[in-house]
């Protein structure tokens, strides 16, 4: 049986040579061999070191005679996840981390790697002040290696929101995130299944704006009986407020475009009350099965999934009462849930990005029925995936207008009124872009 400290040093191998996304570098649940204590120190162990690594890298560094990104894969990520719990991780005695790193360096590496290993984290276990880079002097930099987030989004931060709204946005991000869930109405109460979690010994919170979303304290068994019986699925707030946005009614015709894992694509279906037809289109047919999987648990039968592309959706379906789409993005909104997003995403990345987004609102925009509705929404805050996605529409589009917000939401829109964008330090959510057309007619 593996201890958790290989695992993990094992997956984050995988994201560091393979550029792989972490949640799928892990190994099967049935094939961990860990469970309990050492399955929870295994992920925190995986995704602490990835969303700390900028500032991990950077205090080795300091403590280092050549470039650790010059070190052996196995090297520098077990130099990494051993700071990490030096730095970050308090239960954790530093001998114990120390002494653990040297273990994982017996495996992988010989007698020189040893001794490095055991004096770099000496080193920074006996180190009581970090010198971090000027912040008068390069505040961008002083930024990046302080809160872990690359320096080309820094700097857009600063561009967009200032220094210290940036800075309150990067300290957000690296708050653990919450285990968000949505209670399915039709199959129980929002107030009986909190009950249900709160006589487990898991607090519960309220949802901030959507009345059918709970916070748990911990991740309850997807074994237990709610779980296998439909009565939740798990989903963030942020994601679930385009449903609303939407405003879903009875026997309509609704299609939602990008539409795996289906958190979306189901509470549409409920908001429906399961009648009319929910179209769930996804490029990716292997993530499309996750759709169907979970309108089953969900005990959903108004969905219909096709495996199609937003462009092909027409071959499908000429025209719908509303269409969603939550369209492919760079993700900086959900970097605490997703940490190799700071390592892997590039600048480049949002305008390859926002070009398929554009064609992608189009395409919906044409499936739209005169008089119906359409939502454009990204887990994202940069303006060439939000803003001036939608107003390139608004331009080229005379039969499209922005829409009223739901009530919910209250007064958060943007203040150049396109679109609203939900931000984590100011509104408790993940970072996330929301605009809602109406199209001309009857």
């Amino acid at each position: 049986m593996d201890n958790p400290r290989l695992q993990a040093l094992r997956v984050l191998m995988s994201v560091d040579s393979n550029k792989a996304y972490a949640n799928l570098a892990f190994p099967k649940d049935n094939e961990q061999g860990v469970s309990g204590v050492d399955r929870a120190l295994l992920i925190q162990l995986v995704y602490g070191t990835l969303s700390h690594q900028i500032t991990l890298d950077y205090v080795l560094n300091q403590c280092l005679k050549k470039p650790l990104d010059t070190m052996p894969v196995p090297v520098r990520n077990i130099l990494r996840v051993g700071a990490f719990q030096l730095l970050f991780l308090d239960r954790i005695p530093p001998r114990a981390a120390v002494d653990e790193s040297v273990k994982l360096a017996h495996k992988f590496g010989h007698r020189g790697t040893i001794g490095l290993v055991n004096a770099v984290l000496r080193k920074v276990a006996a180190s009581t002040d970090i010198n971090w880079p000027d912040k008068d002097m390069d505040l961008i930099h002083y930024l990046s290696v302080r809160y872990a987030h690359p320096q080309f989004l820094v700097g857009r931060y600063l561009q967009q929101f200032g220094s210290e709204e940036t800075e309150q946005i990067l300290q957000a991000n690296n708050e653990p995130p919450r285990f968000t869930i949505r209670v399915n109405t039709l199959r129980t109460e929002v107030k009986s299944l909190a009950t249900t979690f709160s006589e487990l010994g898991i607090y519960v919170e309220p949802g901030l704006y959507v009345p059918e979303v709970l916070y748990l304290s911990k991740a309850p068994s997807f074994e237990g009986d709610a779980f296998q019986q439909g009565l939740y699925i798990v989903q963030g707030e942020a994601s679930a407020l385009c449903a609303h946005f939407l405003d879903p009614q009875p026997g309509e015709t609704v299609v939602d475009l990008c539409a795996a894992p289906g958190g979306k694509t189901t509470h549409i279906a409920e908001l429906m009350q399961n009648t009319g037809v929910v179209y769930a289109f996804d490029i990716n047919p292997q993530r499309l099965g996750l759709v169907r999987q979970n309108a089953q648990r969900l005990r959903l039968t108004s969905i219909k999934t096709v495996a199609a592309s937003a462009q092909e959706a027409q071959n499908t379906i000429q025209q719908a009462d509303r269409v969603l789409l939550d369209a492919p993005c760079s993700g900086f909104g959900v970097i605490k849930h997703k940490p190799d997003i700071r390592l892997h995403r590039s600048e480049a990345s949002i305008k390859e990005l926002a070009e398929l987004q554009r064609e992608l609102l189009v395409k919906a925009a044409d499936l739209v029925k005169p008089g119906g509705t359409l939502v454009y929404s990204v887990c994202t805050t940069e303006p060439e995936e939000t803003t001036d996605v939608v107003r390139a529409l608004l331009s080229n589009r005379s039969d499209y207008v922005l829409a009223e917000p739901p009530r919910l939401v209250g007064t958060r829109q943007r203040k150049d009124g396109v679109g609203f964008l939900f931000l984590p330090h100011r509104d408790g959510l993940d970072g996330f872009y929301i605009a809602s057309f109406i199209r001309a007619g009857k």
